[in-house]
């Protein structure tokens, strides 16, 4: 299971969850996949759903974007369902899972995190299939970064 940070406490993410974020990582190649895995239930039995959302980048072989209106649409959502953004996830086609320096420029513009207290996960597809995985979280002024094992992400069955 992935671990992620939220105010200052560790919480795992169930491995279904992290399946369904693979699948579309997968599906979205040879271009890059994004979204974001969303929380509620808070102290009460977590629940989880995953939201994939279109890569608006005009350059979706080498960065992701998520478009100004389909983000507001998840944090309206979000905020009605009582959800909290847990994990911001995308894809690098064809190159490494780390979290690259126009990552943390886009997640930290001015050296400020928009969402400090949220985990970003790269998943590296490589040939449409999941090959390695990272996550990074602000911490201590920066983006600190330790790789994932896939194998915790991967079902035979339909989730």
């Amino acid at each position: 299971m992935l671990t992620l940070r939220r105010g200052g406490s560790e919480t795992l993410i169930p491995p279904e969850v992290l399946a369904r974020m693979i699948r579309h990582l997968e599906a979205a190649w040879p271009q890059e996949g994004c979204g974001v895995i969303l929380r509620s239930g808070v102290g009460q039995g977590d629940s989880w759903r995953v939201v994939p959302l279109p890569n608006a980048s005009p350059t979706p072989h080498v960065a992701y974007a998520f478009a100004p209106e389909q983000w507001l649409q998840v944090c309206l959502d979000a905020d009605a369902r009582q959800e909290e953004v847990a994990c911001v996830f995308h894809s690098h086609v064809d190159a490494p899972a780390v979290f690259s320096t126009e990552d943390r420029r886009q997640a930290a513009p001015s050296g400020i995190p928009l969402l400090p207290q949220v985990s970003y996960v790269v998943v590296a597809i490589r040939g449409g299939r999941a090959a390695s995985a990272s996550r990074s979280v602000w911490r201590a002024g920066d983006f600190q970064t330790v790789p994932l094992a896939l194998a915790d992400f991967r079902f035979e069955k339909p989730v």
